[in-house]
């Protein structure tokens, strides 16, 4: 869905960003709310979507964040 709505360039900073907020969002749950157990906890959820969001950033390739900054938007 999110790659039939993007150009191919925008999609995966896109799906990164998303990430990092998702990842924030579940950090602030887990800093209002005590572990209860030490199982999987919002921390660790938090933790892993920090991780994959890394992941996809580094996917980015170089050319493709100088078109995005610069405004041209597709492939030469």
């Amino acid at each position: 869905m999110l790659g039939q709505s993007l150009s191919k360039d925008h999609v995966l900073p896109t799906v990164s960003t998303l990430l990092f907020v998702l990842a924030a969002a579940v950090a602030l749950i887990a800093w209002r709310r005590p572990p209860r157990e030490p199982r999987l906890s919002y921390w660790d959820v938090a933790g892993v979507l920090t991780f994959i969001g890394i992941c996809v950033a580094a996917a980015i390739e170089p050319d493709q964040m100088v078109r995005l900054v610069a405004g041209t938007g597709h492939s030469p």
